[in-house]
């Protein structure tokens, strides 16, 4: 008899069910394309078509009136012309935000955008969603306090009950996170939906975290990693890496296996595999 590990033996099944039920691409959108539009907006979405896209990847937050829109940093300061934390401004607040000007002048006025938004554009333009819940803290690496680990909680439960009511198409959508809290949550309330654990560098415990959270791939940051730990991984699950913009790059990972990299500049990388 064969006698595999738990972990080994999800994987297994990690394999199968995506083959059977989601097909990533080689490259995804990562906040849309936003080296072509500002990141994270409907622009940046439609720009990811645009040049080719199959999968963009966005994040969505919780405003202080807990509704769900997509934004990255804990701070509204970079991105948009307001000032101050994402969480502390309600929705309207939020959505009287310029989020274009900071990029440039043509996307001035530029809204962000909520999640039934976004969902309901990448469903009309036929593109698969990568939605990644945001970790509470400022750095991914940082360790949650108790009160963050509830904020990410709260934030999938609402983020579950926004997605269950849209019924994205099968195959056409996965979650993702840097919180073990959050993919609990998703586990939980939407078995059926894949989701992939993100982390910055491989965890020793990356096999436990992987088999608990039933994750479809391991997303690893593409300079946090090396040949040899790419090529073990990609032994035992599918692997995605973050953020690669140089082509060069991006083949030399995909020819270690990995199932696909996060791009910003997404027309970039499949000029690149396309040879052109």
């Amino acid at each position: 008899f064969l006698l595999i590990s738990r972990a080994e033996s999800f994987v297994l099944q990690s394999r199968l069910r995506m083959s059977v039920s989601i097909n990533i691409p080689k490259v995804i959108g990562h906040r849309g394309a936003k080296s072509i539009a500002p990141e994270n907006t409907l622009s940046a979405i439609r720009a990811a078509k645009r040049v080719g896209a199959e999968f963009v990847e966005v994040d969505v937050m919780l405003s202080k009136d807990k509704v769900l829109i997509i934004h990255h940093d804990n701070l509204v300061d970079r991105c948009t012309n307001g000032k101050g934390a994402f969480g502390d401004l309600t929705a309207n607040e939020l959505f009287d935000l310029d989020a274009g000007s900071w990029f440039s002048p043509e996307f001035a006025g530029e809204k962000l955008p909520s999640l039934e938004q976004t969902l309901e554009l990448c469903r009309e333009l036929g593109l698969g969603l990568n939605l990644e819940i945001k970790h509470a803290t400022d750095k991914a690496s940082d360790v949650p306090s108790e009160s963050d680990v509830q904020h990410e909680r709260e934030l999938a439960q609402l983020t579950c009950r926004a997605v269950s009511q849209f019924k994205p198409e099968a195959g056409k959508f996965f979650f993702s996170s840097f919180s073990v809290a959050a993919l609990e949550v998703c586990k939980e309330l939407l078995p059926h939906i894949p989701r992939s654990y993100l982390v910055v560098q491989v965890p020793a415990d990356w096999e436990d975290k992987v088999s608990k959270l039933e994750a479809l791939s391991l997303n690893i940051a593409h300079n946090a990693t090396s040949k040899d730990q790419v090529e073990m991984l990609c032994r035992r699950l599918p692997v995605l890496t973050y953020t690669v913009n140089d082509p060069a790059r991006a083949l030399e990972l995909l020819s270690w296996g990995v199932t696909g990299v996060f791009s910003d500049c997404p027309q970039l990388i499949l000029a690149a595999l396309s040879g052109k």
